[in-house]
């Protein structure tokens, strides 16, 4: 049995305070985004044979004993980067909002990562309860080193000339030659941080946990789900709970990937910080079952045939036949128009017929006198990849299918070391009249790129110019398995910026098109920046082969630049 919360921060006080003992202590994996809405995960820096140790310092906006300590630490930042000691920030004051530690940064010329931990899951895991405290991370054995102040020159409203003691240089310098740390933790003084984390005792499975699960996890974590467990009952849940806890630590899961700072919207599926902070608070205390009927017991929803509802009209591709191995080109379908007349559609939704080899399906409409080319082209309809629900148009608009136009269908398998067949259907949701608007999905793609060997961050920037008053309504970001980053910033005629969309740890797994809560006005004249960037290292842990050049291509192991809007002409 797990300890409860309580007693593991006891146990981490005593162990981390000298001793040979503080050897059981590590520190797991976790993911924040910084000030600048940057991801940093701490996995990713321990992968780097070159990073020996990794400096925490505990920040809070408005303590004296943080401001005064910043010029010295960035003084150690520039002596020991090189020899391979990263320094970074921790913020995890409820009441420090990203943009206030931007305002903070500026003032007192801080130009090292914030990292914002506003669930303050890490700073309970680190045992964190003041600011202006130092964390030395061994990277390698994930073992907090040391922990105390950087030296002894501050303390509460005193203040020596020159300090006698470097704690922090001291243990880094020990560290970095291999020999022991004599003075493994230091009392910091710092200003008290006020933690919001729940009392584990008023946690319920019943009340609490199962509900936020039952919201957020069940859909996909359901049988025959795309989730790789049923969340079935409480047995299922303690089962896998270290694994549901990790996955939260690292911002894995749930799987929506855009800075929760930048934007709102209509289909958001993160957890917010109490939810998060619940669930791993209860795992953390032993994930007790308590009393009561399991409210997961029985419940497990059913995907539909049909999201959005059984269509006005379906239309069935040609039997696609898959290899047992192999990689295999897009496939591409043209099919005429199933109608003698022009229709107007409300939505349209693309059913695989086997999500197990299906990657991704594209569905346009063009003229069928155009000639029969390979990519994408034409009017937008529909989509398919894993992580895109269909969505019908947003009121008062739709998409025109006209006669004598046809369907062209792009099909991206994948193998599964057997052979396999799919069967996939496109469904139709039809007006009676034509709506007020036409929708339109336009298409931004940059091909004149080439990724250097090894490029842990080789990044782009393109700009679209806007010819008409539109109202955005949805974005979806594209690359392949080097995707690491992707924003996009509205530049309006006076010069002023308006952040739209940041997606700052991409995850190729889950193509993801955002909608925004209310539609976005945008002038004629106005510009929309959008800025990437890949991950051609190492480091990337999806990378395929790093020692390459890589350019545009279909493939996954090639790589895009990618995005659409979707979006109605505002008059």
């Amino acid at each position: 049995m797990r300890p409860p919360l309580s007693l593991t921060l006891l146990i981490t006080f005593l162990l981390f305070s000298g001793g040979p003992a503080a050897a059981a202590i590590k520190v797991e994996n976790f993911a924040l985004i910084d000030h600048k809405g940057r991801f940093h995960e701490f996995d990713y820096y321990r992968r780097d044979p070159d990073v020996k140790a990794l400096v925490l310092f505990v920040q809070g906006n408005g303590c004296p004993l943080v401001r005064k300590r910043i010029s010295e630490l960035s003084r150690l930042r520039d002596t020991f980067q090189s020899k391979g000691v990263l320094f970074g920030m921790i913020n995890a004051n409820p009441q420090d909002e990203r943009d206030d530690l931007v305002k903070e940064a500026n003032e007192f010329g801080i130009d090292i990562p914030i990292l914002k931990d506003s669930r303050q899951l890490v700073a309970g895991m680190l045992g964190i309860e003041r600011t202006a405290e130092a964390l030395l991370i061994d990277t390698q054995t994930r073992r907090i080193i040391f922990r105390g102040p950087i030296d002894d020159r501050l303390s509460y409203q005193t203040a020596k000339p020159e300090a006698s003691v470097h704690y922090l240089s001291d243990a880094i310098n020990a560290h970095l030659s291999g020999e022991e740390i004599t003075t493994a933790k230091v009392e910091a003084p710092g200003c008290r941080i006020t933690i919001k984390t729940p009392d584990e005792d008023s946690i319920s499975y019943n009340q609490h946990v199962a509900p936020i699960l039952k919201d957020r996890c069940v859909q996909c974590h359901t049988k025959g789900g795309v989730g790789p467990f049923a969340m079935s009952n409480h047995k299922k849940i303690d089962g896998w709970s270290e694994m549901i806890a990790e996955v939260i630590l690292t911002k894995q899961m749930p799987p929506w990937h855009a800075d929760p700072h930048i934007g709102e919207f209509s289909n958001s599926g993160g957890l917010t910080d109490d939810e998060a902070r619940t669930i791993v608070t209860w795992i953390r205390s032993g994930s007790p079952r308590g009393e009561g009927p399991d409210p997961l017991e029985g419940f497990q929803p059913k995907q539909p045939e049909w999201i959005l509802g059984e269509p006005d009209k379906i239309i069935e591709l040609p039997l696609q036949k898959i290899p047992a191995e192999g990689i295999l080109e897009y496939r591409y379908v043209h099919l005429d128009s199933p109608f003698d007349h022009d229709v107007w559609v409300s939505a349209a939704e693309l059913n695989p017929g086997n999500k197990k080899v299906l990657h991704h399906a594209i569905v346009t409409t063009e003229d069928k006198t155009a000639p029969k080319k390979r990519g994408v082209k034409g009017q937008w309809l529909t989509g398919y990849a894993p992580g895109t629900d269909p969505t019908p148009c947003p009121d008062g608009t739709g998409v025109l299918l006209r006669k004598g136009h046809r369907l062209n269908i792009e099909l991206h398998y994948t193998v599964t070391g057997k052979p396999e067949e799919d069967l996939t259907r496109i469904g139709l949701h039809l007006f009676d009249k034509a709506p007020a608007k036409t929708l339109v999905t336009s298409a931004l793609a940059f091909h004149r790129f080439k990724i250097p060997p090894h490029a842990r961050e080789y990044a782009q920037t393109v700009t679209r110019k806007i010819d008409d008053n539109i109202l955005l309504y949805g974005i979806n970001p594209h690359m392949h398995f080097r995707g690491k980053r992707m924003s996009f910033t509205l530049k309006k005629p006076d010069g002023s910026k308006q952040f739209l969309l940041s997606v700052p740890n991409y995850n190729f797994n889950w193509q993801r098109t955002y909608h925004f809560e209310n539609p976005v006005a945008i002038s004629a004249g106005s510009e929309i920046i959008v800025e990437n960037a890949w991950d051609n290292s190492a480091l990337n842990p999806y990378n395929p082969d790093p020692s390459k050049t890589v350019g545009w291509g279909d493939q996954t192991f090639d790589e895009m630049f990618f995005a659409t809007f979707t979006f109605v002409k505002a008059d």
